[in-house]
This record gives structure tokens, sequence and C-alpha cells, in this order.
């Protein structure tokens, strides 16, 4: 009894060991470079503050958008932890909570999706590659709230390929069904893409699983298909609305989907998919450890398929409706063909196609052949740990420039007053970081677009830079164009002959001129701060 306790137990030592040390980076640094991030943050600390009597100005320019869009949950979650912590310890929580919940999704996931036997003991190998997955290209973009969604997409699969048998017309069957749509309509406000992969998964599931075997007949399933139809049915209607108003119905995006010789032969999606570039964020220095992994699942794919075809001659291949791998398979080129043919923006969503891509391979783990010595599944839990930790340490060789940089960027924010309006001014978004390789490249991760919004916290401050608040998708709106004088601007890399402001928001919410705002500098405004790439003015009739 207590060698099999020990055999049950190590694997979740493991496991626990590498979601602390995953998530420790994320305590170690003060700042999380990605690119959205900082707006983020920003938006939910004003959800936290607008209701405050002291809040005024906030409540002049930010009106709260009340529509159920898919983009809540982070926000919430964020703005709910202010009550309690600063901003950025509510953002290191939240992606804790991203980081950590992937992998176990994925152990969850993988629990329910295969053949395996003796589960308890005879740990599911493959988990281990959601701590390589915890970390990746949209997350680092700031694409918190479809970060949580990619767990929570993992969590509904699991849970349908585990109950999917029980769920029926009666008191626990309905239970169940319940907790089915809960799941996924957490995944919908956390993102709309990840919702409808969900449907889409559960549908392809739902055909496959619930097709009578040859000693079957379809009025022996009938409660139990009329039942998960029930569920799916609202799921369908959501993703239908949601395409009616997306701007999905107009004529070009219409030929640009239908375009799908043009997709398939693209270069650049082979590219991206064969390097798994939704792995890479800062330099192709990730790319040694994504190509090894892919070398690592192509051999495990190669023997799965003998195994199966040596099954098949032998004729001890069971029956293609009890295999329960089987449909992951389908599943995953399913998700392939989806990825080259939709594009790369429908309406306000993008990156449809990098999204897309982070679901093709894991997918396919619950089909891959795990039958192999005890000295050989070791092997392969080394190397998938190994390349996990290699991952996770290229990260961090650049977590460390990258947060000096940061924190020469908000040197500042101290001196900032509260209730005041500021503008970010830059003609360069790059960080300042000499002797290493670039951080900023157009396919890449620029953690400096939106890192002004942090002059925002814990002042009640308005940032004229906040992208964010001029779309209907996010839980903020602008009320208000801004006029009269900016009581703040900050600088980074600045030539006045080329001034950006983030997002270019600043020109089409507010009509400000942003090179006009940079040549009357040395006019309307005293420097009060600077360093090598900052300097921080304060308009005159604001001084003390």
């Amino acid at each position: 009894m207590n060698q099999i306790k020990q055999k049950i137990q190590w694997p979740k030592l493991l496991i626990a060991s590498l979601i602390i040390l995953h998530i420790l980076p994320i305590w170690v640094f003060r700042y999380f470079p990605s690119q959205d991030g900082p707006a983020h943050v920003y938006n939910a600390y004003i959800l936290n503050s607008i209701p405050s009597t002291e809040s005024v100005l906030l409540r002049d320019y930010y009106q709260v958008n009340l529509a159920l869009f898919p983009n809540w949950i982070s926000h919430l979650v964020l703005a709910g932890l202010m009550y309690i912590v600063p901003p950025l310890i509510a953002e290191k929580i939240l992606l804790s909570l991203i980081i950590g919940l992937l992998p176990i999704s994925f152990f969850y996931f993988l629990n329910y999706s295969t053949n395996r036997t003796n589960r308890e003991i005879n740990f599911n190998l493959y988990g281990f590659f959601g701590f390589l997955f915890s970390y990746h290209y949209l997350l680092h973009m700031g694409f918190y709230n479809f970060s949580l969604s990619v767990s929570l997409y993992f969590f509904t699969l699991g849970y349908f390929s585990r109950y999917y048998a029980e769920m029926a017309l009666d008191r626990s069957g309905i239970l169940k069904l319940s907790l089915l749509l809960l799941l996924c309509l957490m995944t919908y406000f956390c993102h709309i893409l990840s919702f409808t992969l969900v449907v889409l998964s559960l549908t392809l599931f739902f055909v496959v699983k619930f097709y009578p075997r040859h000693d079957e007949s379809w009025a022996s399933k009938w409660r139990q298909i009329a039942a998960i139809l029930i569920a799916l049915t609202p799921l369908y209607l959501i993703v239908l609305n949601y395409l009616r108003t997306s701007g999905i119905n107009q004529k070009n995006q219409q030929e640009e989907i239908g375009q799908i010789w043009a997709r398939l032969s693209n270069p650049d999606k082979w590219f991206y998919l064969l390097n798994t570039q939704v792995l890479v964020y800062f330099t192709d220095a990730h790319q040694l450890i994504t190509r090894m992994m892919l070398v690592l699942l192509g051999f495990l794919f190669m023997v799965t398929i003998y195994r199966r075809y040596i099954q098949k001659i032998s004729g001890t291949s069971p029956e293609i409706s009890d295999q329960r791998d089987l449909p992951y398979l389908m599943l995953s080129g399913l998700l392939t063909l989806v990825y080259f043919v939709m594009p790369w923006s429908i309406g306000s969503g993008a990156w449809i196609n990098d999204r897309i891509s982070l679901f093709i391979l894991p997918v396919l783990l619950p089909f891959l052949s795990q039958d192999f010595s005890k000295y050989i599944r070791y092997s392969l839990l080394i190397l998938i740990i190994g390349l996990s930790i290699g991952h996770l340490a290229i990260s961090c060789r650049y977590y460390y420039p990258l947060n000096k940089s940061i924190q020469e960027f908000t040197s500042g924010v101290e001196l900032i007053e509260d209730n005041k309006i500021f503008l970010g001014l830059s003609s360069d978004f790059s960080p300042a970081v000499t002797n290493n390789a670039p951080f900023t490249h157009n396919e890449y991760v620029e953690p400096f677009v939106h890192v002004i919004n942090y002059y925002g916290l814990n002042n009640k401050c308005i940032s004229l830079s906040n992208y964010e608040a001029k779309y209907d998708y996010f839980p903020l709106n602008w009320k208000r164009k801004h006029t009269g004088i900016i009581d703040y601007i900050v600088t980074w890399k600045l030539d006045p002959n080329y001034p950006e402001a983030c997002g270019d928001n600043v020109r089409s919410t507010h009509n400000l001129d942003v090179k006009e705002a940079a040549n009357r500098l040395q006019f309307d405004y005293d420097l009060i701060h600077t360093t090598d790439n900052l300097a921080l003015y304060r308009h005159k009739t604001n001084r003390q």
C-alpha cells in the first residue's frame, strides 16, 4: 500500500514543483513584459476606482460598458483583486493563475481523453507539455483574457469526455449538462474565439461519440442525444449572433475567407505553424526549444501511426467507436484546416491564426501512444521537462534587461499628481537594451507600446494613450473628448519630428495633434525628470 501511495504522490509533487518554478519569474521580476498588459491593469484600476467619490475626473472621462461581450473576466478579476492588493500585485496573481492553470488543464484533459487504464498510478506523460505551452506569444502580447480561455477550453473538453455518457434528461444528467454550459459561458466571457472552438470541438465529439456502433441503434441513444443537443443549441445561437454582428457578413470578409487555396499555399502560414511560432515572443532564441519539441512530437506521432498499422494488419485494432483518442486526431486536423482558412482578422477581432495555432498540437496529445517501457517513459519525461525549463530560462534571460528598461520608463511615476491628465509620446517603442538581440520585430512582442499606462495607477489620472477605451469590446469607453491642457507629457526616445502616441488613439479619439504637442514642450512645459531615454514634462500652469 505504501508503495502504491508513493507512485501516486511523486508525480503530484513533481507537478506542484514545476508549477511553482514556472510562476516564480512572475514574482521575482517587478514587471511582466507584455504589450497590452499595462493597459489592462490600468483599465481594471479605473473599474475599481470609478465608484469612489474622489474619482470625479475618472467619471468625467470614462463610462462603464455593461454589454455582455466576451472580454470581461480578466478585467473583473484584476479589479476585484485591487480591493485587496495593489495593481501590480493583482496582475501577478492573475498571471500566476493563467500560467498555473494551463498545465493543470492539460493533465485533466488528457486524463479523460485517452484509453489508458490505472490512471492514478500511471500519470499522463504528455500533460507535462502544458508547462512548455504556459508561456507563449499571446500571453506576452498581453492577451490575458484569451490566455485564460485556453485553460477553460481544455477543462471543458476534459469534462465532456469524462461525463458525456452520463448527460441525459434526468436530475444527475441535467446537473452535468449545466456544469458543461457554465464552463462554456466562462470561456465565452474570456474570448469569443476559444468559445467558438469549444463549440466546434464539442460538436465534433458529439457526432463521433454518439454515432451508433454496428450493434446499436439511434433509438437506444435518442434520450442522451436529445439532452446534449438541447445543451448545445444556445451555444450555437451565441456563435451565430456574434458572427452576425462582427462584420463577417461583409463582402470583403466573405471573399477573404473563401480564398482557401491561397491560404493553404501561403508560405508564411506554413512557417508559422511548422516552427510553432506561437511559443516565440522576443527573439528567435525560443526556436531552439520549439524545433526540438516538434522533432519529439513528430517521432511520437510516427511511432503511434506505426503501432496502429501493426494492430490493423494483425487484427487486434479496436473498433473505431471504441477508440476514445481517435476524435482528437480528427480535431487536430480540423483545427489545422480552420487555421489556414481563416483570415488574420474578422471585424474587430485579430490574431486569429496565431490563436488557433496554439490549440493544434495540444489537442493531438491524447492520440499519441504512451505505451512505452518504464525507462523510455522516464527519458521522455526528463526531455519534456528539460524543454519546458529551457524555454522558461530563455524567457527569463530577456526579462532581466526588459525590467531594467521598464523601470527606467516608469521612474517618473511618483512625480505625477493625483487627478491629472497625461500623454505618452515616443518615436521608438523599442526597449533601451544594449548588447542583446533586438526585441522588437513586426512578428514579435513590443513590450513598450502601452507601458505609459503605468503612470495612471494609484493616482486616478487620465491616460490619453489608453487605447482600450476606444473600442466597444472593452469594459471602459471614452465618455468625452479631451480639450484644454495636458498636465503631464512623458516622452521616450522622442524625435519631435516623428512623435507617436500609443495606437494613434489620441489622434482618432481626442483630435490631438501629437506633433504640435511635441513641438510645444519647450514653450509650455517644465522638464521635471529625465533619464537617458525618458523625459517627464509638467505643464507650466501646474507649477508647485
